[in-house]
């Protein structure tokens, strides 16, 4: 973790850090003030993982690049904005909108599961994003209930840190372990090309969570080709009229799963059917509101 010392000194001079707010995969996340534009931001420092010979820092400088070119170019409010991207003293930073939001998986530890309509409109939401992305031709390849954010008014998905550019290939097909693998397709487990399909299973795993309060896979690894791998997701009891859709996105053949358009009619179906509007959301934010199972 940085030190009082980056707190003292404005990062390119401009940047001042003030607290730490979360940590993920790739690094430390800071609350900091942009002197220049006078508004807050969230910088990530990357911290290198540590390999035989020490920090891996090349592999840490791809990975920010990686993430800071993938959302850089994204500009929907579903996706987390990117600002800037530093190397100062060795280390890399990322500049990043500051929100005030609980992540999904904080949310579902707090209430225990989450009412069909929240997650109908939470996945409308988050499926818009994901649209863009994909169109831009960026695949998230970590979806999970740790980087879906919900503010008063907003879902935004965030940490892009092992995001592709599709049909790069001179991208890896390596999943780093810390990336939740509850949540990672079948056939990325065994080993298999990111596709925009994978980015669904995850966003329908992400989903199935929500609404059971479980990951839609338990107590297994990810073994290229144990049974784990290729477990099918475990008994829905709570999802309701979103077990058609959930029932789509995990499929176990990516070849066999529902596209993006059809589960965003789904979606907007059961939120008709639950009398929700699609402009007027109803999310958690720092704070629950009483009557969330009513």
């Amino acid at each position: 973790m940085g030190t009082g010392a980056e707190k003292a000194r404005p990062l390119s001079d401009r940047y001042h850090l003030t607290s730490p707010i979360g940590q993920d995969g790739m690094g430390i996340v800071w609350r900091a003030h942009d002197s220049l534009l006078r508004r807050n931001v969230a910088i990530k420092e990357i911290q290198p993982r540590f390999g035989e010979y020490g920090a891996d820092m090349r592999d840490a400088r791809r990975r920010a690049l990686r993430e800071a070119r993938s959302a850089g170019r994204l500009n929907h409010p579903a996706v987390i904005s990117v600002h800037d991207l530093l190397e100062e003293d060795g280390r890399l930073w990322i500049v990043m909108e500051l929100l005030e939001a609980l992540t999904l998986k904080e949310t579902v530890r707090h209430m225990g599961h989450l009412p069909i309509h929240w997650v109908a409109w939470i996945g409308f939401q988050l499926l818009g994003g994901l649209r863009h992305a994909h169109g831009a031709g960026v695949l998230h390849r970590s979806i999970n209930p740790r980087n879906i954010l919900l503010t008063g008014d907003r879902v935004v998905l965030a940490d892009f840190g092992i995001a592709a550019l599709h049909r790069d290939s001179g991208t890896s097909t390596t999943l780093p372990l810390t990336h939740a693998p509850a949540f990672i397709a079948p056939e990325r487990l065994r080993g298999g090309l990111p596709t925009p399909a994978g980015d669904l299973w995850s966003f329908g795993a992400s989903l199935y969570f929500a609404v059971e309060g479980r990951p839609p896979r338990s107590g297994h690894r990810p073994t290229p080709h144990g049974p784990a791998a290729g477990r099918n997701p475990e008994t829905m009891v709570r999802a309701g009229a979103l077990r058609p859709v959930l029932e789509g996105l995990l499929r176990r053949d990516p070849a066999a799963r529902i596209s993006m358009g059809q589960a965003g009619r789904m979606l907007s179906a059961v939120l008709h059917a639950e009398g929700v509007a699609l402009a007027r959301p109803r999310l958690p934010a720092a704070r629950l509101p009483p009557d969330a199972y009513a």
